[in-house]
């Protein structure tokens, strides 16, 4: 649910955490656009300039945009700053959420179907049918005439 809430909330706005990487370097996630981005950003050379700064425009991305639909997308070069400072090396990867959806997804999923598949197989038993494919085996002996598995063991 996690993922889908801030999918929908990547298009209104942008969310960024930033942290250290190590003594001069910085880790950046940021949620923008539909997809989240990992940065590593090398070390900044140069102070930000003092003063107002205004952009006439929203600011772009920070990074190439991708030709695919798909929505990966890897990167490595220099990353020019909004606030005027020198430009500083960079790399970064990017994910849809759509992936990190199903990603997401998959545990559960299979869990729900585990889950299900054990609950039919038991009421299977219950009524006295074959829990593999249920075929009525009051009148049978020990094994399913149908697909031979022993009675009570599919």
């Amino acid at each position: 649910m996690a993922s889908l809430v801030m999918w929908q909330r990547s298009y209104r706005g942008c969310d960024v955490l930033i942290g250290q990487h190590g003594p001069e370097d910085s880790v950046t996630w940021t949620s923008e656009f539909g997809e989240l981005v990992f940065e590593v950003e090398g070390r900044q050379r140069g102070q930000v300039r003092a003063g107002w700064s205004y952009f006439e425009k929203p600011l772009p991305r920070r990074f190439r945009k991708r030709d695919d639909a798909v929505g990966f997308a890897a990167w490595k070069g220099t990353a020019k700053h909004y606030l005027m400072l020198p430009s500083s090396p960079l790399w970064g990867v990017a994910a849809p959420y759509w992936f990190l959806f199903v990603v997401a997804a998959i545990l559960p999923a299979m869990w729900i179907a585990r889950t299900r598949r054990a609950r039919r197989n038991r009421l299977r038993v219950e009524q006295g049918l074959c829990a593999r494919c249920g075929y009525d085996l009051r009148a049978s002996g020990n094994r399913c005439p149908e697909c031979g598995v022993h009675a009570r063991t599919a």
